[in-house]
This record gives C-alpha cells, structure tokens and sequence, in this order.
C-alpha cells in the first residue's frame, strides 16, 4: 500500500512539473510575441517621426518662402504641432491605454 502511495506521489509531483513547464512556456511565448510586437511599434514610430520631421522642415521651406518670413512659418508648423500633442494628451486613454490593453489580452489569451 505505502508503494502505490510514493508512486501516487511521484505522479502528482511530475504533473504539476509539467503544469508549471507550460507554464513558463506560455509566459515565454507571450512574453516575446509582446515584446516584438512593442520593439516593432516603437520602429515604425520612430521612422514615422522621422518622416514626418523631414516632411515638416519642408512645409516651413515652402510655407516661409510664401510668408516670406521662416521663422513665421516654423511658428506657425509648431503650433500645429503643439495642437496635435494636445489632442493626443485628451485622447491618451482611447488612442493607446485601450490599444495595448487588446494587445497584451490578445497575446496572452489567443491560444486559450
């Protein structure tokens, strides 16, 4: 009786072995599909901004050219600009918090 008592033990102790290995596995799994995900966002964000610095210091050339003043014209982008980020700041909840709360519901929760 005490046998098949230590190989019950032996059985439940190597399930819950497995059970935290998949675990771990899913937490790597998730993890590193998360973490592409983030590094290939902040890519494209920041050759976004990159292009839209270049685009920027174009619409100043050709804008300060017909105003005849550039530095009206940097003024003038820069305040689209600080409208723009104002904007963003009373849209911070809908335009990221929910996007990444998806995200990291969709990667931790798509395989179930």
């Amino acid at each position: 009786m005490e046998h098949s008592q230590g190989g019950m033990d032996s059985d439940i102790r190597n399930y819950l072995d497995l059970r935290l290995n998949e675990l771990r596995l899913k937490a790597i799994d998730g993890l590193s599909v998360g973490v592409s995900r983030v590094l290939s966002m902040m890519l494209v964000v920041m050759l976004g901004a990159i292009a839209l610095a270049a685009f920027a210091f174009g619409i100043v050339i050709l804008l300060g050219e017909l105003l005849g003043s550039w530095a009206g014209a940097a003024f003038i982008i820069g305040a689209l600009f600080l409208l723009v980020m104002v904007l963003m700041l009373l849209l911070w909840k809908r335009l990221f918090v929910n996007i990444f709360v998806k995200l990291f519901i969709s990667i931790f929760y798509e395989n179930e």
